[in-house]
Parts: structure tokens; sequence; C-alpha cells
């Protein structure tokens, strides 16, 4: 390029210097006359068209190729893009979260016990139906070929609340006797009463031999000593274990009894715990077999009301703790005053 321009440059003067020399030899050869004069201004004006047009000629191929070799450069140094391998979806999952739906049975004494069982997910078939997965899960533990799709479909009492209005108050259908919404869609949820019904139904059409005990109200050491006693508890909490937030106030339609309904509730089959080590171990429906704090948990466990339920073999036997109604609260499990939250017209339970 640089060549290029130092030759343009040159063949200027070059032409820049005839004309001068031409006008000089003219002026000589002609005394100096005006017409003389004027036909060296007119050669001189040529010839100063002439290099003009050469210069710009010049200066066009000079443009002409400095575009071409700027193109060469481009195509030359910048590389083609190509269209990045996509990660599979695997990986981009098992990266987000990992969903552990198997644990190897521990080794326990009388600070720790584990019960091996199945997991399974609520998702994707039932968004909002942790209460009817965690009951599958139980019975499956104690046998029984359930589905969960099965047991919500037929067996899980379902309303849509059935409002009415009445003195300015709202009334509709209790969330403890029925799952209020559609677990495959939207809903709310539902307490102990409305799936105590679904596992007695379930139970009596698949040959019996098991009886559903209510335990509602126990203290949280209740349910340790079923799981020391080899039982797992189906039990309500909230999901994660966060902070439950109020959402709607309603009255029970046989009753009259206020309703409140908390957003996060989560149902889950308590499976293990580890006094040494202050985790309790849940089979989650929505995250699989997950250790929380004991703390937490029996904290959360109380702002649901203390709702639980146990599947025993009838006719009793050494799985029904022999001291349930010894326990008394104590402060660091009554039930603390929740922090209002705000409201979510969007939000759902798990």
């Amino acid at each position: 390029m640089n060549e290029l321009r130092v030759r343009v440059i040159v063949l200027i003067l070059c032409i820049v210097v005839l004309a001068i020399v031409a006008f000089v030899l003219t002026g000589d050869n002609d005394g100096g006359t005006v017409s003389d004069g004027g036909a060296s201004d007119a050669y001189a004006e040529i010839s100063e068209t002439s290099a003009v047009t050469v210069t710009s000629a010049a200066i066009e191929e000079t443009v002409t190729v400095s575009s071409a070799s700027v193109t060469e450069s481009e195509t030359t140094t910048v590389p083609e893009e190509t269209e990045e391998d996509p990660v599979p979806e695997s990986e981009s999952t098992s990266a987000s979260r990992t969903i552990i739906t198997s644990r190897v049975r521990k080794d326990y004494d009388n600070n720790s016990v584990y019960i091996d069982m199945e997991n399974i997910l609520q998702l994707p078939e039932l968004p909002v139906g942790c209460e009817i997965t965690a009951l599958t899960i139980l019975l499956r533990y104690c046998g029984f070929d359930a589905e969960k799709t099965d047991l919500a479909r037929n067996y899980l009492p379902t309303s849509w609340g059935n409002a009415r209005y009445e003195d300015g108050k709202t009334y509709k259908d209790s969330f403890f006797n029925y799952f209020i919404g559609d677990p495959f869609g939207k809903g709310y949820g539902c307490f102990s009463g409305a799936i105590e019904t679904a596992a007695n139904a379930y139970i009596a059409d698949h040959g019996g031999g098991f009886t559903v005990k209510n335990i509602s109200g126990s203290h949280p050491d209740v349910l340790y000593d079923y799981l020391a006693e080899g039982t797992p508890v189906l039990c309500w909490a909230t999901d994660g274990m966060i902070e439950p937030e109020y959402y709607e106030t309603w009255y029970d339609n046989e009753t009259g009894e206020q309703l409140d309904w908390y957003l996060n509730e989560h149902c889950f089959v308590l499976a293990g715990f580890n006094m040494d080590s202050d985790i309790v171990t849940l089979n989650d429906p929505m995250k699989g077999i997950i250790d929380y704090n004991i703390n937490k948990f029996e904290t959360r466990y109380d702002q649901m009301h203390r709702q639980a339920i146990v599947i025993l073999p009838s006719g009793g036997g050494g799985n029904v703790p022999d001291s349930e109604e010894t326990y008394t609260d104590t402060a660091e499990t009554a039930v603390p005053e929740a922090e209002e939250p705000s409201y979510d017209d969007n939000a759902e339970n798990e």
C-alpha cells in the first residue's frame, strides 16, 4: 500500500514539472506575447486538467486497492462464526439441581434412624399434588402397588370450595377434609383429614391388612419414636422450610370455623433423624430425599398445625410407641408467632 502511494506522488510531480517546463519553453519561443501567453495558459490548463484527471484516477485506484486490501484482510483474519454445540439437556439439568431419589440404609442407634424407601416425584403430572404423592410413597413402603395419579383421580376427596357468602363472610369447604382445587392443575392443597380418607379407601379396595392412624397434634418426639420403631411418618411443614405466607381466610361450610390458608404448605414422608447432627431426613415429592435442620423442621411442623399420619399393620405390634401421650411442649417446640407476609395472588402451594 505504501509503495503504491509513492508511485502516485512521483507521477503527479513528474506531470507538474513537465507542465512547467513546457510553459517556460513556449514563453521563450514566442517572446512572451499575450496570445502565446493565452496558448500557454490553455496548455497549462489542459496539463492541469490532465494532472487532476490522472490524480483522480490514481486516488480512485488507491481507494479501490485499499478497499480490496481491507476486504481481503477481513476475509483472511476473521474466521467464519460457527454455532456452538448446545449443552446436553441432562448436563444442564444436573447442574441446576440434583434430585436424590435413593439412599443406602444408614446404620443407626438411639440417636440416628433412617428408613430406606422409594422416592416418587409429583411432577410432571401433579404440580400441586404433594400430599397424595407423599401418600403414594407411604403406601408403596407398606407393599401396595399404588400409583399417584390413580390415588389423585379416584381416592382423594376434592372440592373447589363450594363458596357461599353470608353476613359479609366467605364460606368454603375445609382443606382439612378436602383437597381444595385440582392436584393435576391448580389448587390450595389439603391436610390430614383428606389424606386419611384417601388412604382408608385405597387400602379397603386393595386387600386391607393396614390401619391408617391420624396422629395430628402429636409432639415432634412422637414422630421420632415412630421412626425408631420402623414406621415412617407422613407429615406437613413448608416447601424448603421457608416461612409460611398468609394467603386467604374463609369459614368452614360445615362448622363455621375460621380457616387461614398459608402458602408454601408442603407434605412429605419423614424418613429419618440424626440427633447428633440436628437433622431430619425427608422423602420429599418435590426435591427427592433431603436433609433439613431439625429445629427448623419442628418450627414449620408446628406452624402447619402438627399434621401427621402413619399407616400400621392391622393388629398393632411393635410399631406403635407406648409413650405417645407423655410429651409436653417446651419453649423450643412451641408455635412461634409468624411474621405477617405480603399477599401474592399468583402464588400456589406445592
